[in-house]
C-alpha cells in the first residue's frame, strides 16, 4: 500500500482556462485535443469551463496511489495519467497562470527523477453554472459592481483538481 508524502493544498486563477505547473520556467507544450499534457519538466492542465479560480491539492506518494476518495465534495473524475522529469530547479512548483503570472505553489517532490502524475478534476460544471445562476441575477452593466462581486464571492462551489506525482522509474 502507497504512502502519501506531502500534501499541499492551495488556489490558482484560470486564465485562457488553463494553468500549469513548472519545475523549469517556460517549459512549453502543445495540448493537441487532450485536457493534461506534460512537458520535459511541466505538467499543463485545461478546462472547457469558464471558472475563474479552482482548487488544486498537490499530493507526493511512495508508490501509485489508489484512487482518490470522493469525501463531500463530489466524485472526482476525467483521471489522466503522464509523465514527467522533475529537476528541482526552483524551491517549489510554479504555478503559471498563463497573463496573470506566476505563484509559488509551496510544493516539492523529495528529489529529482521522472515521476507518473495523474490529474484528477471535479465540479468545473457546477462551478461554471453558479456563477452563471449569480450573473443571471444582475443586468451585464451590473456585473462589475460591488454587489454582483460579492454574490459571486460567496459561491462556496469550486473546480478542483487532484494532482498525484509518484517516482516512475528510470524510462
Amino acid at each position: 500500500m502507497s504512502e502519501r508524502l506531502t500534501e499541499v493544498v492551495t488556489t490558482t486563477d484560470l486564465d485562457h482556462h488553463m494553468f500549469g505547473l513548472e519545475d523549469v520556467i517556460g517549459d512549453g507544450v502543445d495540448f493537441g485535443d487532450r485536457w493534461v499534457a506534460a512537458g520535459p519538466h511541466s505538467v499543463w492542465v485545461r478546462t472547457p469551463f469558464g471558472n475563474l479560480d479552482a482548487i488544486l491539492r498537490l499530493e507526493e506518494w511512495d508508490g501509485e496511489p489508489d484512487p482518490a476518495p470522493d469525501g463531500d465534495r463530489g466524485p472526482w473524475h476525467d483521471a489522466v495519467t503522464v509523465r514527467m522529469e522533475y529537476v528541482g530547479e526552483n524551491e517549489s512548483f510554479v504555478i503559471n497562470q498563463v497573463t496573470f503570472g506566476g505563484q509559488d505553489s509551496g510544493f516539492a517532490l523529495s528529489g529529482p527523477g521522472c515521476y507518473h502524475v495523474r490529474v484528477s478534476c471535479r465540479n468545473g460544471s457546477k462551478a461554471e453554472q453558479a456563477y452563471r445562476d449569480v450573473l443571471a441575477r444582475f443586468d451585464e452593466d451590473d456585473w462589475n459592481s460591488e454587489a454582483c462581486q460579492r454574490a459571486t464571492a460567496e459561491i462556496d462551489i469550486k473546480e478542483e483538481f487532484l494532482i498525484q506525482f509518484w517516482p516512475a522509474g528510470m524510462a
